[in-house]
Order: structure tokens, then C-alpha cells, then sequence
């Protein structure tokens, strides 16, 4: 085996994880599109973290309670750049099955078809790569 192939062997992990993470947010879309349902949610506060460039970024936390079910609180996973009042109310769907799985309204991220298109690239780019190694 020469250095070229060990450097397309590395990728192969690497590109196949992605592909695995992408068709497990797809599915994750994919549930909330057809199950989940919307809820008026309240912003009960904001984290500030600053992001790689130094810049701060602000995650909302909304609190929610969902039909038969206790009270749920979930932290977007996507910042804002500019600070949001609190507290606020703000739409979310969210999951019946697993009430914590949650999309804020207005903070969006990779759609179901960008992650099966991430999911799809990512295989591809796999299996091309292992089979260039073996040819």
C-alpha cells in the first residue's frame, strides 16, 4: 500500500460517518414532518456562546407542554447573531412520540432533503473512494 492509497483509505470512515449522521437528521425531518405537530411555545431564556470567529451567538430555551405530558424545555440547536428578548412566545413542532425532538420556528436547520442529498453524496463518495483503492 503507497501514501496515495492511505490517504483515499482515511477518507473512507470519514465520508461513510457523515453519510450515516445526514440519513439519521433525514429521518429525524422525516418524523417531524409527518407526525409532528405545532405548539405556541414560550422563550424562558437565552444562552450567549460565542462561535469559532469570536462573534456571539444566542440559543433560545422554550419551555412547552405538550397534550398528557409534563412540561418540556429544548435549547435550539441554531444561534442567532443578535440578542432575542425573552420572555417570548414562538411556534415549535415537535414530536408526540418523543416530545423533545423540536424545531423552534425561525431556526432552521438542514431540511429532510439537503440531509438525504448530504446522506446520498456522502455514500457515493464512499464506495467511489473503496472501490479507486481497490482497483
Amino acid at each position: 500500500m503507497n501514501l496515495e492509497q492511505i490517504a483515499i483509505a482515511s477518507f473512507i470512515p470519514g465520508s461513510a460517518g457523515l453519510s450515516g449522521w445526514a440519513f439519521v437528521k433525514a429521518w429525524t425531518n422525516f418524523r417531524l414532518l409527518t407526525r409532528g405537530q405545532w405548539i405556541e411555545a414560550e422563550i424562558v431564556y437565552v444562552r450567549e456562546d460565542t462561535g469559532g470567529d469570536g462573534d456571539p451567538r444566542f440559543y433560545p430555551e422554550v419551555a412547552y407542554t405538550p397534550p398528557d405530558s409534563d412540561e418540556v424545555r429544548v435549547e435550539s440547536k441554531v444561534g442567532r447573531l443578535y440578542p432575542i428578548d425573552y420572555p417570548a412566545r414562538i411556534r415549535v413542532r415537535y414530536d408526540p412520540a418523543k416530545p423533545r425532538r423540536a424545531r423552534l420556528q425561525g431556526y432552521g436547520e438542514p431540511g429532510l432533503f439537503a440531509c438525504l442529498a448530504g446522506g446520498v453524496g456522502g455514500a457515493l463518495l464512499a464506495v467511489v473512494l473503496f472501490m479507486d483503492l481497490f482497483a
